[in-house]
This record gives structure tokens, sequence and C-alpha cells, in this order.
């Protein structure tokens, strides 16, 4: 019973074993390649294992007499590999049923060697060509200041900055003129919770104690007005009201100051609706800055078209157009602020005493020259102006210094009748309009009925006698 039970357990494992050891024998090429078996019982169990499981799989090299070129063979676990054989690491290993009858085996996929077919390739589009970039601007070294010099004081916003880098530009070379940048970008009469100038001026004057003043300030002030627990949209007469209060509080200031001060227009801005604000506030600059005795200068014309709207490009100092607007519409590139500068620059310079390289002390202090900018971007000066319609100076009739007055003209002159009367002259015999009648000369031979014109002596048609009618 013992036996049977034996038998049936272990009968089918025999068997199996055998079927192993039957097949998994070593080939020739094992044969030839690996060295002399070596014996003792634990090369045989590495043996009985390596054919029970199976062995790691390499390809034959070329030219072995033991398997065809390309198909693979059996190893033995530790025995060196050929130095040109390909080894599948992606098969995995063999475990169970397939370590003893096997699994059909798959060759590694073919490699086409063949060159891929190349696209035609597509005809690059040409990018349009950029536009010239414009050359830098030199920008010119600050020469040292005399100690003497006469500042000039720059207040307002960002546009006040860019105003103060060009005047800096302008007087570069000038030791008699030292600009000094008062600005504050983000300022205006709007924020006065931000910084209020009507509080900050009195001690920035006090401090630096100017020559000359210069404002530029309303590219900040298109918002909202606090007033208290009100907030004042813009340009209501609520908004108006109040902004009028804090510009005359700080013209007040200026002219309290007692020195000349120039009062710099917004200029035209890129938004539509932003320029009509500028333009809003200028017309509230220039009335009350002319009303304190201050000097409203309007840059509007040197930054706008003839149509008066805003242009980024346009001429600048030397006359050539260039860009004096930033992108934004708002801001000033470096020939813009060097332009923007000029317009305040000849009132400094005159009032300064300080003149162009060219220009007379005549021509500077002369109020009436007018100095503008012509169409090509230099400068012009024009005057004085003499009006065409104004009496010229003194009274025609006024007598010279010791001279006798001369007797008026007798009533019946010609003079009179045409100065006084306004009574043309008579015009002369036989001019075309001589319309006087004439009686008809009566002899042509006497002499007083002769005619003289011109040197020429014209007598009166013949008259042909009428004969008498024949009385029957």
């Amino acid at each position: 019973m013992m036996r049977r039970f034996v038998m049936a357990a272990f009968g089918p494992m025999a068997l199996c074993v055998a079927l192993v050891v039957a097949a998994g024998g070593l080939s020739p090429v094992h044969a030839q390649e690996s060295p002399a078996p070596q014996t003792g019982p634990g090369t045989r169990q590495v043996a009985f294992l390596e054919r029970l499981f199976g062995g790691r799989e390499v390809a034959a090299p070329p030219g072995d007499v033991g398997a065809p070129a390309g198909e693979p063979l059996r190893r033995r676990r530790g025995a060196p590999l050929p130095p040109d054989a390909p080894i599948y690491d992606d098969e995995p290993p063999r475990r169970g049923l397939g370590a003893i009858f096997g699994r059909r085996r798959q060759a590694p996929p073919a490699i086409d060697e063949r060159p891929a077919p190349q696209q035609a390739q597509q005809p690059r589009k040409k990018r349009p060509a950029a536009a010239p970039a414009e050359p830098d601007y030199a920008v010119a070294a600050i020469e040292p200041k005399a100690e003497d010099a006469r500042k000039v004081l720059v207040i307002g916003d960002f546009v006040a900055g860019a105003l103060a880098w060009g005047l800096d530009q302008a007087f570069a070379a000038e030791p008699r003129i030292r600009i000094v940048d008062a600005s504050n970008g983000a300022s205006g009469f709007v924020r006065s919770d931000y910084y209020d100038w009507n509080a900050e001026l009195p001690a920035i004057l006090d401090a630096q104690k100017p020559d000359m003043v210069v404002v530029l300030i309303g590219a900040n002030d298109r918002q909202v007005i606090r007033a208290g627990e009100d907030r004042l949209a813009p340009r209501t007469p609520e908004w108006q009201k109040v902004y009028e209060q804090r510009l005359d509080s700080l013209l007040l200031g200026l002219q309290a100051y007692g020195r000349p001060f120039y009062w710099i227009g917004a200029p035209p801005l890129g938004p539509e609706d932003a320029s009509a604000d500028m333009t809003f506030l200028n017309s509230l600059f220039e009335a009350r800055v002319k009303a304190v005795g201050g000097s409203f200068i309007d840059v509007w014309d040197g930054f706008s078209d003839e149509d008066g709207k805003f242009v980024a490009r346009g001429p600048d100092m030397d006359g050539q157009v260039k860009a004096l607007r930033t992108s934004d519409g708002i801001g000033f590139t470096r020939p813009g602020r060097r332009k923007l500068a000029f317009y305040v620059e000849t009132e400094i310079r005159r009032d300064g005493g300080v003149l162009t390289p060219g220009s007379s002390l005549i021509s500077a202090v002369n109020p009436n020259e007018v100095i503008e900018i012509g169409p090509d971007g230099k400068e012009r000066r024009l005057g004085p102006v003499v009006s065409l319609t104004d009496p010229p100076p003194g009274a025609a009739d006024s007598p010279l210094a010791g001279a006798v007055p001369a007797a008026p003209p007798p009533a019946d002159s010609a003079q009179y009748k045409l100065v006084v009367e306004g009574a043309p002259p008579p015009p002369p015999a036989g001019r075309v309009d001589d319309f006087t009648w004439r009686p008809a000369p009566k002899d042509e031979g006497d002499p007083a009925n002769r005619v003289r014109l011109d040197g020429i002596v014209l007598l009166p048609a013949p008259t042909a006698a009428v004969a008498a009618p024949a009385v029957e």
C-alpha cells in the first residue's frame, strides 16, 4: 500500500525529470566551447538545475559550426559569452512548464535599413524687413556749475521729470544755470493724500532758494477727487471747484515767493479722451497763471499735427523726424524731452541773462520778438511785428519843434476838395472819363476852334452843305 502511494506521488515527477535529462543535453557547440566539465556534487547539482529551469540564451556568432548564424544557443550559467553575441534581455526567464516544454521563440524584428524618404522642403517665407532702429540720442555730459549759478527749480509730475532732464541737457555746457529736479512722478492736485504740493512747496522753496520756478503738472489728475466723504467725478462742477481751489493756492504761493515762474501747458496724450482732459486743464491753467503774473507756455503744437491731434513722431531739435513719445502715448523719449525743454529754455535764457551762441542781448530782451519752431524743427525768430493798420508814431499833422505851422489849404483848392470833401479832380479833356458837353466848333480854319490833345491837333469834321429844295 505504501509503495503504491509513493509511486503515485513521485511517478509523474520522475517522468518529467527524465524528459528534461533526455532532451536538455549539451549541444556539440557547447561541448567544443565549454571547458572540461568539473566533477563534484556541486557541479552536478548546477547542471541538473540548468536542465530543469533552462539557461540564458544567446545568439550563435557568425561562422559557428554548431548552430546557424543568428539562431539562439544555450549557455551554461557562468560560461563566457562570445564577444559579438547579441543578448536578448527582453525575453523573461522560463519557469514552470515553460522550463520543461519550452515556448515558441520569435525572431527579433527585422530592421529596415532603407533610408527614410526625404520630405520636400517648403520654401521659407521671408519676413518683412524691420524698420531700421533709430540711432541712440547723444547724451551730453553735465559740466560743473559755478557757485553763483542761477537755480531753476522744476516741480510737477512725471512729465515735469522729463522736462527737467531736457533742461539739464540744454544747459549741460552752461556753468551759470543749474537745474534742480524736485518733481514727484505720481503727484498732482487730485491725490493730495499721497503728495500735497501746497504743503510741500514752501519747504522746497526755502531749502533750494531758486531764482526761477518751472511747473508742469496735470497728467495724473484724470481721476476722482475725494472731498471728505464725497467722491467727485472728473470735470464735474464740484470736481472743478475743488481743483481750482488747490490750483489757486499753489499759484498764490509762487506769487508770494516773488521770483519768475513758468507754467508749462500739458502736452497731448495718446488716448483721445486723455487729450480732451488735458485741453480742459490747460484752459484752467492759462487764465489763472496770467492773473497772478506768471508766464504760461503752450507746447501743444510741438507734439500734435495740423489738426491738433496727438502724434508720436515729429521733428526733433535738429529737424530730423524721430519718435518723440513712448509706445504708450504718454511718456517722452529723449529727443522728445529735449524738444519739450526748448519751449522754456528761451524764457530761462532771457530772464537769466544767458544768451545762446550767435544771439544778441537786444534780440534776447526784445519783448516784440517772437521765437517759434518751424516745420523743419529749427528755431525761427520773427519780429518785431509791425501792424499795417496802426498809425505811425506821432500824429501826422503835428509840427516839428520850432517849425512854423503851415496854413491850411484854401477851400477851393483841389487838395481840399480831394482830402476834405472827397471830390475827385476834374478829368483832362478828351479822357475816357471826360463826360463834359462841348459845343461844336464854328470854323475849322479858325485857330481858336482847333483842339490840341497830347501834341496832336484835332480838327472838327467837315460839314457838307445841304442844298435847298427846288421850288417849282
